[in-house]
């Protein structure tokens, strides 16, 4: 990898902490450095991403591999609605940023107490 693109992930990497920070910020009325790091969660490129990297850590996706090959390639998750689903159930607090700038989660339980 190029020192050019090395330099410009590295770029990338620091809006989304900066954009995260002030998501925390205006979510839990918060300046609390150590709370934002407890609850930040990652930044990902959609909801849906989230979604099936959740399911994948779930164990979802090993369940459909027990399956027949000819059944695997019909089955789809929805990773939207999954992330929905968990952010309604309280488990999440996701931010989806405008202009296609990506999905930002938080842990809740982190939250400080305001």
């Amino acid at each position: 990898m190029s020192h050019e693109v090395q330099q410009h992930e590295q770029e990338l990497e620091q809006q989304h902490i900066e954009t995260a920070w002030t998501v925390f910020q205006l979510w839990s009325g918060s300046r609390d450095e150590g709370c934002f790091r407890r609850s930040f969660l990652g930044h990902y490129p959609s909801r849906d991403a989230f979604g099936q990297e959740l399911l994948a850590r779930l164990g979802a996706d090993s369940r459909i591999y027990r399956l027949p090959d000819w059944l695997q390639a019909y089955i789809r998750f929805d990773g939207e609605a999954v992330a929905r689903d968990f952010e309604q159930a309280g488990h999440f607090y996701v931010y989806d940023a405008p202009e296609d700038g990506g999905t930002f989660v938080f842990d809740p339980y982190e939250q400080p107490n305001t």
